[in-house]
């Protein structure tokens, strides 16, 4: 088995002190076969329909010139998406910043069905 985290809106190496969520892929090795479930650490999500991903992430991620986030986009796309004020709130709260690792929740993104032989 592995597993691995990694910032959402923020590049590789960035500090750990930015307001992130923090994601997770676990690739499982079984008899049946191999998994990859993601993940995240919180149990909300900033979108309902994946149409809007691109959208979202251009609004959270950082400047590429200047290198930090734009606050301006930030608020003007949770301002048209008010589905996404749930999981802002996540975000905002000790949540956002985690402690460690070691003790971060997880939820799954996917919903799962595993059916055994039996049914």
């Amino acid at each position: 088995h592995r597993a691995r985290w990694s910032t959402v809106i923020h590049s590789k190496g960035s500090p750990e002190f930015l307001r992130d969520p923090r994601g997770f892929a676990l690739k499982l090795y079984t008899e049946e076969g191999n998994y990859d479930v993601v993940g995240l650490n919180f149990p909300v999500f900033f979108i309902r329909d994946g149409i809007r991903f691109p959208e979202m992430i251009r609004a959270l991620k950082p400047n590429p010139l200047r290198g930090v986030q734009e606050w301006w986009r930030i608020w003007d796309y949770f301002s048209n998406f008010p589905e996404s004020l749930h999981m802002f709130t996540w975000l905002m709260d000790d949540v956002g910043i985690p402690a460690n690792y070691r003790q971060l929740p997880g939820y799954g993104v996917h919903t799962f069905k595993w059916i055994n032989s039996a049914g």
